[in-house]
């Protein structure tokens, strides 16, 4: 009998998918980011789609606050406001990003701080000192060295990420034919997907290719038909012509080519011959363009979570908003609980950097429904809670500390004997 012994290794983390240190096999996800980006370029459909993603996702209103999440200084908040808009970090550093993440799945932030550039020599003391001279002591001169002084972006199309089993090494990034190496300290990595342990994340439009393609093709054949004149839209014929006269031939043309024009396109035109009709052309209706187009678009919609409602080219037959993808999970609601959980997912990554400058960000949630309906069952809680105490004070009872506070909570909402204590005199 055969006993197969199986070797098990031995880690203290989760093993990566990938690992693979091998050139061609990175430089094909680059290729495949780079040729991704060259279709959704031809499809403007899919770039207004991304936009709209995008800018309801990353470019809305944030707030600043110190590491505990509590409000800032005036003068750190100031210094920090000042930063945020010279280094334009949405419009620049959020909104690239953003266009990679839904893109490739992976996108790179990139910052650089007074203590990396010390360490790299990349300016000299005196030129560093000047940019950190404002500082005190102590904590804060931490902070102001690990404060970021630029922020952006590195291409997901022009960068590998270098890793063993579990770990990401460092992140090569290559463009206009040079190669620079980036430290996992001085680049931000957020995921859209994790996927099969992969250490890229994966975006849907990847599996997209075929629909992309055949937009562009629709288009194209669009154009061939316009643009070809080779095929006449028809052909006329004269039956039993064997042996008619030229001059009859003739007659028959001119009458046909005085109605060539739009001007003279209605009128009686009499003919001594019995004529014949081949339809030669084809109408844009018979290739079912529109129905291929909007089935195309839709996938689009699906694979980026965009609800049809947010699509105002997604039309139905009677002419109104479609709104059959509310029913596959493309609701607003659904829309809305993704735009909170990835820009959870954003905050956390980048709040790493800040933090360890003295401050953290975070995107208003103004957009979502579900902190209305919060701070309303709040302002019910609260008014249920008064009407209680009132109640149990007329019976010479109050509510104790503790029941009062999980009531307001919502994480009581009956109360028991346990509950009540005996109301101080007045």
């Amino acid at each position: 009998m055969a006993i197969n012994i199986i070797h098990l290794g031995k880690t203290t983390q989760p093993l990566l998918n990938e690992y693979s240190s091998s050139g061609m096999f990175q430089n094909s996800i680059r290729f495949m980011t780079e040729n991704l980006y060259k279709r959704i370029r031809q499809t403007p459909e899919l770039v207004a789609m991304l936009d709209t993603v995008v800018t309801d996702h990353f470019m809305g209103p944030i707030d600043f606050f110190n590491r505990d999440g509590k409000p800032l200084g005036p003068t750190k908040l100031k210094n920090i406001k000042q930063l945020w808009r010279d280094q334009e970090v949405q419009a620049d550093a959020f909104y690239g990003m953003g266009l990679d993440f839904f893109v490739d799945g992976s996108s790179f932030g990139w910052h650089v701080t007074a203590e990396q550039v010390m360490k790299k020599g990349q300016i000299s003391a005196a030129e560093d000192l000047a940019k950190i001279s404002f500082a005190n002591i102590g904590t804060f001169v931490q902070e102001a060295k690990k404060m970021p002084r630029r922020i952006s972006y590195l291409a997901a199309s022009t960068v590998h990420i270098k890793h063993d089993e579990s770990n990401t090494l460092f992140y090569i990034q290559e463009a206009q034919g040079k190669r620079v190496r980036w430290d996992p300290d001085q680049v931000v990595h957020v995921k859209l997907m994790e996927f099969n342990g992969e250490v890229r994340g994966f975006s849907p439009l990847k599996a997209l290719i075929k629909e992309i393609v055949m937009m562009y093709l629709l288009k194209e054949n669009i154009i061939a038909k316009l643009e070809n004149g080779g095929s006449p839209d028809t052909i006329i014929s004269l039956k039993g012509a064997n042996g008619a006269s030229k001059q009859r031939f003739d007659r028959l043309r001119t009458a046909l080519e005085s109605f060539s024009h739009l001007r003279k396109s209605h009128g009686n035109m009499p003919v001594d011959a019995d004529l014949q009709i081949h339809k030669m052309g084809t109408d844009l209706k018979d290739m079912e363009y529109r129905e291929l187009a909007m089935f195309v678009i839709s996938e689009f919609a699906l694979a980026l979570g965009l609800p049809t409602s947010r699509v105002p080219f997604l039309m139905t037959g009677s002419g109104g908003s479609s709104n059959k993808g509310e029913l596959s999970g493309n609701s607003e609601d659904s829309y809305q609980s993704k735009i909170n959980a990835r820009r959870s997912k954003w905050e956390n990554a980048w709040n790493k950097v800040f933090a360890k400058a003295g401050f953290t960000f975070r995107f208003r949630r103004d957009n979502l429904q579900d902190d209305v309906r919060e701070t309303q069952a709040s302002t019910q809680r609260a008014a249920y809670v008064l009407e209680l105490q009132e109640s149990l004070l007329k019976a010479g009872k109050q509510l104790t500390l503790s029941a009062h506070l999980q009531l307001l909570s919502g994480t009581k909402t009956n109360i028991d004997s346990e509950d009540v204590e005996e109301a101080p005199e007045q």
